[in-house]
């Protein structure tokens, strides 16, 4: 099924990228958030991912494009509101890459027809789905909020996050994408800077 081939490309494309982690910025305490610019989403075809081509802008698309990002961390959780114009109704991903100073996990909350899952992965070390029942994902208003509970992350004393949205049109074999944290679309995901535990 081309649809499935198109979400399974863009898993690896976006999960490998999120492995690299960009520079460690200055830590903030608590609270930390971000205007990400409107009208940036990129596109691409299953066709274009398999010859290697770059997303393409579409400026005038709304369903998933992200302008706001806030992360807050404290003592009992790490929660990331992603803002959109227009939350998608269809199918639709949204990544968060949460980068501890001993681990990084992946936060994959995703939407394919009436399947709904939310996953929490561990990248590094001995990696795999981590247990965790104290997650939630939820739309409030124009918002996706993922929450976590610290103790799924190792109860760490900082954390550094990167989102992305991504939404698949099966009539097009297209994926819209959005990096919650730059302009844009890349397979290397932006991160915050640290975060503290409020």
């Amino acid at each position: 099924m081309q649809g499935t081939a198109l979400h399974r490309a863009l898993a690896v494309l976006v999960l490998a990228g999120a492995l690299l982690v960009t520079s460690a910025g200055v830590a903030s305490a608590e609270n930390w958030s971000l205007a990400d610019p409107k009208g940036d989403v990129a596109s691409m075809t299953l066709d274009d991912y398999e010859d290697g081509n770059a997303p393409t802008p579409s400026p005038d698309r709304r369903i998933g494009d992200v302008w706001r990002t806030s992360i807050g961390h404290t003592s009992r959780n790490v929660v990331v509101r992603i803002t959109m114009q227009q939350v998608p109704r269809g199918d639709w991903s949204a990544f968060a890459h949460i980068v501890t100073p001993r681990a990084q996990f992946f936060v994959i909350q995703s939407k394919y027809e009436d399947y709904r899952q939310l996953m929490l992965l561990k990248a590094s070390g001995r990696g795999g789905v981590v247990k965790c029942r104290a997650k939630s994902s939820r739309i409030i208003g124009s918002a996706l909020v993922l929450t976590i509970a610290r103790s799924c992350l190792g109860r760490p004393a900082s954390v550094r996050v990167g989102a992305q949205v991504s939404v698949y049109d099966a009539d097009t074999e297209t994926v819209h994408m959005d990096d919650a944290l730059r302009r844009g679309w890349s397979d290397v995901p932006r991160l915050s800077p640290r975060i503290r535990r409020g």
